[in-house]
């Protein structure tokens, strides 16, 4: 029988600004996602109606996407296309039909690469609800629900959670996580009118500053974006990044909820969903201000695929010839394989026999001269 192997290789793709200096996109601990519903760029922006969303563009730790811009309309494809990268066919409000979805999304492909996920929904009545209207919670707005308990590619319902469960200790968030404020808070009604935007900027405030201001000294990130705008700027919106090393500025390229996806997949080194595939990462809002940070450039290391499913390749780069150890451990600790070798200046490849692997989770532990880098990786055989 012709053995099963498994690949996944140690690099973090290396990026470049317009200056020539090196960059990588972060991976940060935790990523908190909050989407806010029909308006413009031009009503929120500059405007008296939401002061704390101007006062987050004009403080510290803040990349603010001037070009900007929903896929589609109504609301409902637009936050499918930014969780999976397509509407999967879905072009209305309406309770989608084909329930459950099992193509690839981002809360599946942050699970099977043994990070975590949920989505915090005001309103939602139960964990993991799957009803159409409570309240003023409205599943339109919850992509994830979708792919409830899905055979493939699916999410559990203990990642779909009521808004009340959002931890107070920042520290046990998921890795990623989505916060879908209710239809009195989200800005939703009435579209253009300024109590509607007062009272979403208010709940912002009242329920989001703390993990702000905690994010931008732990290794955290919150992104803030829109569904679609009311309809006067061609579907242009706010995104905002906010978070430790994050450059602050107003950054004109155009990007989309796929350039957001694809953006949030290369900084976990996940399987592209759907269009994030031929979408472009934004790369030239982050700093890298650390030593260790300055280590990572010039010894890049990362794991990729993840899961794993076929060959089994370390390709580590160096800037220099060193002597570098790879040790393999199962859950148990257990050392799998063990290997030194001698790396040359560049790209090293080393494959590794199989014949003691069997599916599960393994951490990859990389001891050079001047770093230690343990990452985890899924095999699936």
């Amino acid at each position: 029988m012709k053995k099963k192997s498994l690949i996944f290789s140690l690099f973090i793709t290396l990026l470049y600004k317009q200056d020539g200096r090196a960059q990588i996109i972060p991976q940060f601990d935790h990523v908190v996602i909050v989407i806010m519903e029909n308006h413009s760029y031009s009503s929120i922006i500059g405007s008296p109606d939401a002061p704390y969303i101007n006062s987050l563009v004009n403080g510290t730790f803040c990349a603010n996407f001037t070009q900007s811009y929903g896929l589609t309309y109504p609301s409902q494809p637009n936050y499918l296309m930014l969780f999976s990268g397509s509407n999967q066919g879905v072009t209305s409000d309406s309770y989608p039909s084909g329930q459950p979805f099992t193509t690839p999304n981002l809360g599946a492909g942050l699970l099977a690469a043994s990070y975590t996920f949920a989505g915090y929904s005001e309103d939602l009545p139960s964990v993991g609800y799957n009803g159409s209207t409570s309240g003023n919670y409205v599943r339109k707005h919850n992509p994830w629900v979708n792919w409830q308990n899905a055979p493939q590619n699916g999410i559990p319902s203990i990642s779909n959670q009521p808004f009340t469960n959002f931890p107070l200790d920042f520290t046990i968030l998921p890795t990623v996580s989505f916060v879908i404020p209710n239809q009195v808070h989200n800005m939703h009604d009435p579209a253009g009118s300024p109590s509607a935007i007062i009272n979403g900027d208010s709940w912002l405030q009242n329920n989001l500053e703390a993990y702000i201001q905690w994010a931008k000294s732990n290794n955290s990130l919150l992104i803030l974006t829109f569904d679609e705008d009311d309809g006067s700027e061609s579907n242009r919106i706010v995104t905002l990044f906010v978070g430790e090393n994050v450059l602050k500025g107003e950054y004109s390229e155009h990007i989309d909820h796929y350039t957001v996806l694809r953006t949030l997949e290369d900084m976990y080194g996940l399987p592209y969903a759907g269009n994030s595939a031929v979408a472009t990462p934004i790369t030239n809002c982050w700093t890298f201000p650390t030593e260790i940070q300055d280590l990572e450039i010039r010894e890049r290391v990362n794991l990729f695929p993840n899961p794993a499913t076929e060959n089994f390749m370390i390709n580590f780069y160096s800037d220099r010839q060193q002597n570098v150890k790879i040790a393999v451990k199962d859950l148990l600790s257990k050392t799998i394989v063990t290997i030194n070798k001698t790396m040359i200046a560049g790209d090293n490849y080393i494959q590794l026999p199989i014949e003691n692997f069997i599916s599960g989770t393994y951490f990859v532990n990389v001891v050079s001269s001047e770093n230690n880098v343990v990452k985890k990786v899924v095999v699936k055989k």
